[in-house]
């Protein structure tokens, strides 16, 4: 199960290279035990799965599920309102890494 999160830009722009924050923004999703969207919804309406990952102790970044690249944060955010995102990772936005340099 899923939870449908929202993207935060800083004002000067999105500086990911196009990654999942620019490509995908209406359509990522967190895991969330308790969540709406299933599996088969991200299957067949092309959702993008954020990970959570844990790189330094107190620092705490999603990432998009798969992918092996060296990735670091674009200026985006993700968040969402619903209660579910709070309990299961932060009631405040979590930066996400899906700029990538190649």
């Amino acid at each position: 199960m899923y939870l449908p999160v929202t993207v935060y830009n800083p004002s000067f722009g999105n500086c990911s290279n196009n990654g999942v924050t620019v490509t995908h923004q209406d359509k990522l999703v967190v895991p969330c035990p308790d969540g709406h969207v299933t599996q088969a919804d991200v299957d067949d309406h092309g959702y993008v799965v954020l990970d959570i990952e844990h790189k330094a102790p107190g620092y705490t970044s999603f990432k998009p599920r798969g992918d092996k690249r060296w990735l670091m944060m674009g200026g985006a955010f993700v968040y969402s309102s619903d209660s579910r995102f709070g309990r299961h990772y932060s009631r405040h936005p979590i930066p996400v890494h899906d700029r990538y340099e190649g």
